[in-house]
């Protein structure tokens, strides 16, 4: 045996075994090639944090994306890489012609996991929730934002619910109704629910009883060690022929505790997939050292897929020391995003010069952004045009090499998560070369400074829109410009009142109107004509497959879904029902 897999099953059976101590009812045996063994990242902690907490709507649920998330099905599903919509639980949705209304027409015949029917009433039970939550004390995740879109939800009959807006909303079901990324509602059974506490009720019982789901799985156990879901074949889906049950039995996560570990892990076959590796020469060396192991791209670049997150070098527009546009756009020719990627990722990340995920979706406003970057020349790397801008503004270099102006130097906190430590440091490097006086960090307290604006730099991704620009040009929407302290995970707070009105126009037409194209170019004119950010590289997730047990996993030939599996809307859940057993 290699030590790949000793170390492998060792580190296995240490999870495993966790289970002997817990009072837990005892489960029945499910063969390994039946089991699919998950090792996600709950932010490098060697234990799942909250357990036994699957109230989805609470921001305390740190579990939830890989325990409630796949077994509470959405209404509709969306894969970003085909532009496809899957619809599920309902079985279409359309719009009033002024886009104040949306009808949704609920599937029938889906059942709760108790045998319960599944019907427009828990959809108004758990709408009316957020709406006496958002409207009041707050504290519920999703409810603000419910709040302030929808002014009424009825139902003319168990099968149709229309929900009333407050504005005109073209996209109000991209926000809410269909499951992507970290998009979209759960619903909740009203039989279970109300009368409950939201804010209190953890949705979880150690014999099974909770959660009540419509989902082809329940949750058998959840220990900070484990996460356990087991296929129920009572699933409505099974029972009326919407779809076969599926292969996978059961469902065992663990705690992934570093990218080396999950590496060895999925090498030895003692793990199926582990959370993203991130590292482009770390992913190239798995999947080159064992030939059951594999990636969306297989053994070709970028060993992953396209994500939604596209990586910039943000500039926090609220702290002052940005405000001339000189500095900003002196910032863009130093940065040179082409090296960054080639030797943090070998090459295989594309680098990026607009702010959308490259979906295909999106490539006439990528189109449009490309010829507006080459205008103002965001993304061209000349150190020469950087240095003429800061002499232009009073700055001369000091003794180390730093640009220097009335004693100071440009400086500051310059923060990312984990996942940027290859590429932090090479992106300060290039900063300080040309006279930009910072150090990258990376620490337990990195998030939270970004979200509290509490930093001058940092490095992160965009959370925007992927089947058209809207949401992302909605993150640099004056309403997101809050002041240093106050809480929001939009690092730019950046705000120009033009630009903000265009979005807004932008807010009131159909994806497909005519008018889209030309308004989003005249918005991304500003965004360029002002530098507001420096744009690096799309993100790849580097996501490693073992195939011993377990095939059609998302390929390049197969783009069924996104493989990722700790999205907090539960899309995972539509690729468990594609998974193939091969024994």
């Amino acid at each position: 045996m290699s030590i790949l897999r000793k170390s492998g099953l060792a580190a296995l059976a240490i999870a495993l075994s966790a289970s002997i101590a817990l009072p837990a009812w005892a489960l029945d045996k499910v063969a390994r090639e039946k089991t699919l063994i998950l090792m996600p990242d709950d932010g490098g902690a060697p234990q799942f944090r909250n357990p036994g907490q699957l109230n989805p709507y609470l921001p305390s649920n740190l579990t939830f994306r890989w325990s409630g998330g796949p077994i509470m099905e959405p209404l509709f599903y969306y894969n970003s890489l085909k532009d496809e919509l899957i619809p599920w639980l309902a079985e279409s949705y359309s719009y009033s012609d002024d886009f104040t209304e949306v009808t949704v027409k609920l599937r029938d015949g889906v059942k709760w996991s108790d045998g319960e029917t599944f019907d427009a009433s828990d959809i108004l039970f758990t709408y009316n929730m957020l709406l006496e939550n958002g409207n009041g004390a707050g504290g519920l995740m999703h409810a603000s934002d419910v709040a302030d879109r929808v002014e009424s939800i009825t139902s003319p009959d168990p099968l149709t619910v229309v929900i009333k807006l407050k504005r005109p909303d073209s996209r109000y079901a991209f926000r809410h109704l269909i499951n992507h990324f970290g998009k979209g509602l759960f619903w909740l059974p009203e039989h279970v629910w109300s009368g409950k506490d939201p804010l209190s009720f953890n949705n979880y019982a150690e014999d099974g009883s909770l959660p009540v789901v419509t989902g082809a799985w329940k949750v058998v156990r959840s220990s900070p060690q484990q996460i356990i879901l087991d296929r129920r074949d009572d699933w409505w889906g099974a029972e009326t022929g919407f779809r076969d049950l599926p292969d996978v039995e059961r469902v065992i996560n663990i705690p992934k505790t570093g990218h080396d570990r999950a590496a060895q892990m999925v090498v030895s076959g003692d793990v199926d997939m582990t959370g993203d590796l991130v590292s482009a020469p770390l992913t190239k060396s798995v999947v080159e050292s064992a030939d059951n192991v594999t990636t969306f791209s297989g053994d070709e670049p970028p060993y992953g897929n396209l994500d939604w997150w596209p990586n910039s070098l943000y500039m926090n527009h609220k702290t002052g020391t940005w405000d001339d546009v000189r500095l900003r756009r002196a910032m863009n020719y130093y940065v040179n995003a082409q090296q960054l990627v080639d030797i943090a990722y070998l090459g295989a990340n594309p680098v990026s010069r607009t702010p959308f995920p490259a979906f295909g979706s999106m490539a006439p406003y990528i189109e449009d952004s490309l010829e507006l970057a080459d205008n103002y020349e965001i993304g061209v790397f000349d150190p020469a045009k950087g240095d003429a801008l800061m002499e232009e503004m009073g700055y001369a270099k000091n003794g180390d090499g730093m640009w220097e102006k009335d004693g100071k130097t440009v400086s500051g906190a310059f923060h990312g998560l984990a996942l940027f430590e290859a590429v932090g440091p090479i992106l300060a490097q290039q900063l300080r070369d040309a006279g930009i006086d910072v150090e990258f960090q990376t620490n337990t307290e990195s998030r939270g400074l970004m979200v509290e604006g509490k930093t001058e730099l940092s490095i992160f991704g965009h959370r925007g829109g992927v089947a058209d620009p809207y949401d992302t040009l909605d993150l640099y929407h004056c309403k997101n410009a809050v002041d240093v302290g106050k809480p929001l995970l939009i690092l730019d707070r950046w705000c120009n009142e033009q630009y903000s009105a265009i979005v807004d126009q932008i807010g009131l037409i159909s994806p497909d109107d005519p008018q889209m194209r030309p308004l989003v170019r005249k918005a991304m004119e500003i965004w360029y004509e002002n530098a507001v950010e420096v744009p690096l590289n799309q993100w790849v997730h580097r996501i490693p497959y073992n195939t011993t047990y377990w095939d059609n996993y998302p390929t390049t030939e197969n783009p069924y879904m996104q493989p990722a599996f700790w999205f907090a809307s539960g899309q995972f859940g539509y690729v468990l029902h594609n998974l193939e057993a091969k024994q």
